[in-house]
């Protein structure tokens, strides 16, 4: 079993291949995240030999400035305000992302960054955006759950103050479940070239053989695709999901979260697990969430 997972590991970067990754989509903004995000963004490109698409949306409307800003101003003259800082974007992501990435195209629409996003995503194998928005305002602002959950596209979350490329230490949150089956495979790419990974499962003591079961092939999924699990195990719930999950990544030096996305929609809204919701809010570390 060693020697074979051995030559299995050894075909990663052949395996790389069968499962490209050729473009990335990087959501671009004012907040203070943009900047790191733009450069993980750019690392991942990299690795891949990947195109990058910067991405930008800005309705004109009422801004923070409140009505009387917006009186003051005609709409033709908020407009080309708007598109002048829209371009101002570009040219911040051209600067940080061209020292690293050979293929750069830029998209910026006016319109609303939740609907600009996922309609983009679909020039992309992965969209990376941040954990929060720039703004208070619903005209420029959107949801981060919301786009993950329409975008049809893996996305990458970059937490505020994370610089660091994610992706060497791995920890795969299971669910027997299908966003959790979709988030294994589309991380497959990332999984190759990462150097540690972790795979857990937390379930009721009376459910700890069907996961210790399920969890052994998700293993020997991942096996067959040259990529080598280091720790899997079963944890019982103690308290929130998220905070043992968040021990764990912290006890292995996580960098990385691969996770489902679980939400439904009700009303036109989006409803989202509490998993879901909680690493949202509360993680510390990137995550790669799929639905």
């Amino acid at each position: 079993m060693a020697d074979a997972a051995a030559e299995l590991v050894g075909r990663s970067s052949e395996r790389a291949l069968s499962v490209p990754v050729a473009s990335i989509a990087v959501y671009v903004d004012f907040d203070s995240g943009s900047d790191a995000r733009i450069t993980i963004a750019a690392d991942w490109a990299a690795k891949f030999g990947a195109a990058l698409i910067g991405v930008a949306g800005w309705l004109p409307g009422r801004e923070r400035g409140g009505w009387f800003q917006d009186e003051l101003e005609r709409p033709a003259d908020r407009t080309d305000r708007i598109a002048v800082e829209l371009e101002k974007l570009g040219e911040r992501f051209r600067k940080i992302a061209d020292q690293k990435v050979k293929s750069l195209e830029w998209r910026a629409r006016l319109h609303f960054p939740r609907e600009v996003i996922p309609a983009e995503a679909r020039a992309a194998d992965l969209v990376v955006i941040g954990a929060h928005t720039a703004a208070e305002d619903a005209y420029h602002a959107f949801d981060v759950g919301t786009v993950i959950l329409s975008a049809g596209r893996p996305a990458l979350v970059v937490p505020e103050g994370v610089t660091k490329s994610p992706g060497e230490r791995v920890l795969i949150a299971w669910k027997d479940a299908r966003e959790a089956r979709r988030a294994v495979q589309d991380a497959l790419p990332y999984l190759i070239i990462a150097k540690d990974i972790t795979l857990v499962e937390i379930a009721e003591e009376v459910q700890e053989m069907a996961a210790m079961a399920q969890l052994e092939d998700v293993e020997r999924y991942l096996l067959r695709h040259g990529i080598k699990v280091r720790v899997r195990s079963v944890l019982r719930p103690k308290g929130s999901i998220v905070d043992q999950l968040k021990n764990v990544a912290e006890n292995e030096g996580v960098d990385l979260i691969v996770a489902g996305a679980y939400g439904h929609t009700r009303l036109g809204e989006w409803i989202f697990g509490g998993v879901t919701r909680d690493l949202l809010q509360s993680s510390d570390v990137c995550c790669l969430f799929s639905n």
